[in-house]
């Protein structure tokens, strides 16, 4: 047979296929499974490739392209990720926003095709959270016009609006409906059937029946419109025997028992069929079959990473980059070490320079000076630094860090040691400070170009119930998206031409927070940066202290005998107490390496000491100031 597969073991030739219609985890509530063994078993199995389109969002779709890439240099494979999503289209316009139909959508899934359509799919799904949500996100036929280069659109389930209109009885509605998709879309526009037939007692045996009445029709309008028919599975979870814990995960959604005959139930058959599994399903629409390889044949294989797009640094007249951050460093370094400068910070200082320029980040050391000025102005409190930019020598001399790296051997080769990514900063701020800063770098930077970052929560063994024994399988399944506690997303420009974004609801926030749908690191990778901006408990008890006693807390003595003798007593709680039990003399540099065991780098150890540091010299010095400025929050 044409195109057709042969399975050895039952003598029988298969039409070969890929699933394009896949929910994940990240279908939050409604789906469970996870994206490595989704693509692990169509890998298995033999499928060139697989869709992930999730219910209205993208959450998931960078960890797929990273997985999907890890495996095929792992099995020298060429395993193809098709980048998805199923929408939800407005019923009457995404700006309609009164009526109890507007809460409701029909089903539509989208495929990028290329670049394109990867960025205009990120356009549409932003959109349909902040400007089309109402009841669910939302996007209309407006959008779909707009955005629709390099895009395939797919009819989707019974829950689509050609399918709608079908089981209303209204054809007509149904042919005009399928013609406009047609009209944009063109032969990129394809018609979904679905086939899912119950084989236990306890599952939803009326979807089967609706999908006939469909399928019919849509056989029909396929032949006089000359629309392709394609089939999927709307997949749910992985395997067969995975039904039971999706319809728990179902019965969590809804808040019912599982006896309730009113909740919502699936037919659980929505598992990743195998090739042959689908070939018994479609066999007699064998194009049904073959049109997905089709469609996978049409989306090409691109990259959606991209270098770092920074916003442009303020400059002086006349002055480059370049220019700008050397003038900034030496002045700084001036400032720390006197003038003339030493040969060692001297060489450093251009060394470090040199590699900045080297790989096009002088704007990224310029933003973070900006930042910290501002939160000086602000009256912020700025914490000595963290992790490995305390490496950085250019970081000290702008006032970034408070670390010398010279003073404690620190090598700037452990902070930037890539030529790929951003070395990452982390700061610290109080927290009323922490705000300030924020609201500054949105009025800075501009709204459009900075967001929150949201983060997976998942089900914890709390969940698991003597109703529901197989709920321990839903520990670690995606249970919400909360918002990440430090990491802020910016870039030059709009961010949804990069990532696409999302509200999120959380008890730290009064209102929905914008955030984008991908993860810290994996921004990075598409040229969004992220900064760690903490907020700090500590540093507003220290800032309330040192301000009360007059005292420059930055630049008290590292070996203060009445502070290192707190440490000895063991007054200060931790590792250090361990340090302060051995018989050698205890210097500043003996808690750092007390400390270091419980640090990812020995830089990292030196920021947390001298943090703790300033602490117990407070302590030791100002015990009833102290005292009261823990007392006062």
């Amino acid at each position: 047979m044409k195109n057709g597969l042969t399975n050895q073991n039952e003598k029988v030739v298969l039409h070969p296929f890929v699933h394009l219609h896949t929910h994940t985890e990240y279908s939050l509530l409604d789906g469970i499974a996870k994206i490595s063994e989704l693509v692990d078993k169509a890998m298995a199995d033999g499928m060139p490739g697989i869709a992930i389109t999730d219910h209205a969002n993208m959450y998931g779709i960078a960890e797929f392209v990273e997985y999907v890439e890890r495996k095929n240099r792992e099995l020298g494979t060429s395993f193809k990720p098709i980048i998805g999503c199923e929408i939800y289209v407005a019923r009457r316009g995404m700006e309609q926003k009164g009526d109890r139909e507007d809460f409701a959508g029909y089903h539509l899934v989208l495929l990028a095709k290329n670049l394109t359509g990867y960025k205009n799919l990120v356009k549409i799904v932003s959109r349909s959270w902040l400007e089309g949500y109402y009841g669910r996100p939302r996007t209309d036929h407006a959008d779909l016009e707009r955005y629709h280069e390099g895009l395939i659109c797919c009819s989707a389930c019974i829950g689509g609006e050609v399918a709608q209109h079908i089981l209303h009885n209204d054809l007509a509605s149904a042919e005009h409906t399928a013609r406009w998709y047609k009209s944009v879309f063109g032969e990129d526009y394809y018609f979904e059937l679905h086939r899912h037939k119950p084989t236990v007692e306890r599952a939803n045996h009326n979807t089967h029946k609706l999908e006939q009445k469909v399928n019919n029709q849509l056989l029909a309008l396929s032949e006089k419109l000359g629309i392709k028919l394609i089939c999927a599975n709307d997949i749910h979870f992985v395997n067969e025997e995975d039904a039971e814990v999706q319809d728990t995960l179902l019965c969590i959604n809804s808040n019912k028992r599982y006896d309730d005959d009113s909740r919502l139930i699936f037919s659980k058959q929505e598992w990743l069929k195998t090739t042959a599994e689908m070939n018994e399903l479609f066999g007699d629409i064998p194009e049904a079959l073959e049109n997905t390889i089709e469609i996978f044949n049409k989306v090409e294989h691109y990259s959606i990473d991209h270098a770092p797009l920074l916003p442009k640094p303020l400059l002086p007249e006349g002055v480059d980059e370049v220019e700008h951050l050397a003038q900034l460093a030496f002045e700084g370094a001036y400032e720390r070490f006197g003038k003339p400068l030493p040969a060692e910070v001297k060489e450093r200082l251009k060394a470090e320079l040199k590699i900045i320029n080297r790989n096009g980040y002088p704007a990224y050391f310029l933003m973070w000076h900006e930042i910290i000025a501002a939160a000086h102005e602000l009256g912020a409190q700025v914490g000595p630094g963290r992790g490995s930019a305390a490496c950085s020598l250019v970081l000290y001399c702008l006032g970034i860090t408070q670390i010398d790296p010279l003073r404690f051997g620190l090598d700037f080769g452990d902070f930037f040691n890539t030529e790929q990514s951003l070395p990452r900063i982390e700061v610290e701020f109080d927290k009323l400070g922490r705000e300030r800063v924020l609201k500054w770098i949105v009025e800075r930077y501009g709204e459009e170009s900075v967001a929150n970052i949201a983060m997976p929560n998942y089900f914890t063994s709390k969940i698991i119930t003597e109703e529901f024994p197989q709920s321990q399988k839903l520990v670690g399944v995606v249970r919400k998206m909360d918002i990440h506690s430090c990491g802020v997303a910016l870039c030059e420009g709009d961010i949804s031409e990069r990532a696409p974004l999302a509200f999120v609801e959380s008890a730290e926030y009064e209102n929905a927070v914008v955030v984008t749908q991908y993860g810290a690191e994996q921004l990075r990778r598409m040229g969004v940066e992220v900064l760690h901006i903490l907020s700090s408990n500590t540093l507003d008890i220290i800032a309330r202290c040192a301000s009360r006693v007059a005292l420059d807390i930055e630049n008290i003595p590292l070996d203060d005998a009445k502070t290192l003798d707190l440490f000895r007593q063991g007054g200060v709680k931790g590792v250090f107490r361990a340090a302060a039990n051995e018989e050698q003399p205890l210097t500043f540099d003996r808690l750092v390496e007390a400390y270091s065991c419980h640090c990812s780098n020995r830089a990292h150890a030196i920021c947390a000491t001298l943090l703790a540091y300033r602490v117990a010299f407070l302590r030791a010095h100002y015990p009833a100031e102290y005292a009261e400025a823990c007392n006062k929050r």
